[in-house]
């Protein structure tokens, strides 16, 4: 059971892989379009998630109160 998520993480990535590679051989300009589409929305969700941890890293650092000088 401690397995499992190992498991469907490399089950997904193979039929991510195997999705690639059929759209690949149908178009290639249409994989690599799809390929930065998919890149920039990555790296956008990443970039939100670091500005919410340090957003909510700065309210849980001031506690519970309001403002506090420094």
């Amino acid at each position: 059971m401690k397995q499992l998520p190992l498991i469907v993480t490399l089950f997904m990535a193979g039929i991510i892989f195997n999705c690639l590679r059929q759209l690949l051989t149908y178009s290639e300009s249409l994989t690599y379009d799809v390929l930065i589409v998919v890149s920039v929305a990555c790296f956008a969700l990443m970039g939100l998630g670091i500005l919410l941890g340090i957003i909510a890293h700065r309210r849980a650092r001031s506690g519970p109160g309001g403002h506090h000088e420094a």
